[in-house]
């Protein structure tokens, strides 16, 4: 769970965006779009796949609507199903899901978190609870610092049923009452007592609220505190929608042509009403980027972003350059926001700007049929990699010992040495050797395993390959209806940051992909030829693991998977 809810963890060991609850009821909202003729009812068939691969996986959701489900599956086979047919289905599963989900998960997750052979089952299970408490309103660290506590802040010899029923036992669903004390300049002060709103001065708080105020690097110019009451399920969420609160306050402030001095910290005390004591909590940036390691040194990062910067502008002609950079502008403005609303548009306009105008097709289908084989390209590339650093963190000189023994090594090194090591059936042994030495991290090996039953044989790399092809489709589907929501009703969904997650590594993939092909080429590229050419790349790439063989993979295919481009 820590790794699922960890904001840079790989995009396909994050949790998912939704649950099955959630999907279901996304699957409601579009087909009242569809009825209401706002959208067409091929915007439904992202969401029909979607649903069908969420009740394959879901055991809880299956159990308490198996029969329902299978009749709703039943009748969505075939583009001519019936909306209205729909529609009933999913309000008869929703009646029968909606309230016993979570205790179901719960009940599920505790009968075998102690089997050995139910250790996928229950990640999956896992999975589905975490997504499930993100959608009903938990903020992502509320969950990971409640993890945080009960299961690595201190050494734990065994986790039993009790443990983790008192750990559900957080999660109660119950709004809470909290006080949210923020520090804001005099002028914004002044102007939200006019509104009724309770301002404070700094030195009347209690020391431990003064600490905790005076940790904002500006804090000498913020003399007043204001002081709102929050219902919240989680103290980060209260802390959140005080942060939402002064951003309304301060757009509105903008509409002054004279303008005032509008500022606040980014760290406020957030405390139960009637609590003693409360605790420091800080606006999170989840955009932001990946802690640098140890060993990274900076004149070799800046190096590589200046080769980077260089490639982007001098291997396309102008106007693709000019296009290039606008999209990337856009996308930094992201970065640059503390607005979830505004991270998102950014990251989807970026998008649209990178990529071509539509002509006789729907946008989003247009969209989405460039930008996936330039997010998918490098997927299994990524996966490798991420499980390869990993293995280095703990395991460093064992794991590059083994590496070292492939007849190879030399030749390959690295990631790409790796990744034969796991795909290859000559390595056989030198796999169970590294079994063996993570027999005591169960996380690590879990990485290792999965990673190798994905391409264990063509059959398997073929489904791996077309599994995260569909996934990722689904996820621009629903970045595209978010991003609609948000400009044209004003409505922001449970799991906004979750999308916005996966857009920004999607756009990052996506560039690194498009500037990686226009190198190969001798002149000056234009990025609509580029962005083609890449998906007839993949088009052709994927022909070549088509198939039901359970052949195992060979030292070609290997290099294919880690490099088609």
């Amino acid at each position: 769970m820590s790794e699922m809810l960890t904001a840079n963890t790989f995009e396909s060991f994050r949790v998912y965006s939704l649950d099955t609850n959630a999907r279901l009821r996304e699957a409601l909202q579009l087909c009242d779009d569809v009825k209401r003729q706002r959208v067409p009812q091929a915007a439904l068939e992202p969401i029909v796949e979607e649903l069908n691969w969420s009740f394959g996986k879901d055991s809880a959701a299956k159990e308490l609507a198996d029969r329902e489900i299978e009749s709703l599956s039943k009748n969505l086979k075939g583009k001519g199903f019936s909306v209205e047919l729909m529609v009933s289905h999913i309000r008869l599963i929703l009646k029968l899901i909606s309230q016993a989900y979570k205790e179901k998960l719960e009940t599920l997750i505790l009968a075998g978190f102690d089997h050995q052979s139910r250790k996928i089952e229950i990640r999956k299970l896992a999975g589905f609870y975490c997504s499930h408490l993100i959608n009903l309103g938990y903020s992502r660290r509320h969950i990971l610092s409640v993890v945080d506590d009960f299961f690595f802040s201190q050494d734990i010899q065994r986790i039993g049923r009790s443990t983790l029923s008192k750990f559900f036992r957080e999660f109660d669903g119950k709004e809470k009452r909290f006080i949210v004390l923020s520090a804001v300049t005099r002028d914004l002060g002044s102007y939200l007592r006019r509104l009724g709103y309770t301002i404070r001065p700094l030195e009347d708080l209690e020391p431990e609220q003064i600490e905790t105020l005076q940790q904002n690097p500006s804090h000498e110019n913020l003399p007043a505190v204001l002081e709102v009451q929050m219902s919240h399920l989680d103290p980060h969420g209260a802390m959140d929608a005080c942060y939402q609160l002064l951003s309304a306050q301060r757009a509105i402030a903008y509409l002054d042509p004279y303008g005032m001095a509008v500022e606040w910290g980014n760290t406020m005390h957030v405390t139960r009403l009637r609590a003693q004591h409360g605790v420091a909590i800080a606006k999170g940036d989840f955009l932001s980027a990946r802690k640098r390691s140890k060993t990274a040194k900076p004149t070799v990062r800046s190096k590589s972003i200046s080769n980077y910067a260089r490639s982007i502008t001098e291997n396309f002609d102008s106007a693709s350059t000019e296009r290039l950079l606008s999209s990337i502008r856009t996308a930094a403005l992201a970065r640059s926001s503390g607005s979830p609303e505004n991270q998102l548009i950014s990251l989807w306009s970026a998008v649209e700007v990178l990529l071509s105008e539509p002509k006789d097709e729907a946008r989003i289908v247009h969209y989405t049929s460039l930008i996936t084989p330039c997010v998918v390209s490098r997927h299994t590339r990524r996966q490798v990699n991420a499980v390869y650093e990993g293995l280095l963190i703990g395991h460093r000189t064992r794991f590059s010992r083994i590496l070292r023994s492939m007849p190879d090594y030399k030749e390959t090194q690295g990631y790409r040495a790796f990744s034969q090591l796991m795909f290859l059936p000559e390595h056989a042994d030198r796999r169970s050797t590294l079994a063996g030495i993570l027999k005591n991290n169960p996380l690590a090996l879990h990485r290792v395993w999965k990673l190798q039953n994905d391409y264990k044989d063509v059959k398997s790399a073929n489904r791996t390959i077309s599994d995260h092809a569909d996934r990722v489709r689904w996820q621009i589907h629903r970045v595209y209806r978010a991003r609609n929501q948000l400009v044209h009703a004003g409505r922001m969904p449970s799991y906004l940051e979750s999308i916005i997650l996966n857009l920004a590594e999607y756009y990052r993939s996506s560039i690194a992909t498009i500037v990686n092909r226009a190198k190969q080429e001798d002149g000056k590229s234009d990025i609509d030829q580029i962005v083609a050419e890449i998906g007839i790349k993949y088009g052709i790439f994927r022909n070549a693991f088509d198939g039901r063989s359970t052949d195992a993979l060979s030292e070609g295919q290997v290099a294919m998977l880690m490099d088609w481009l």
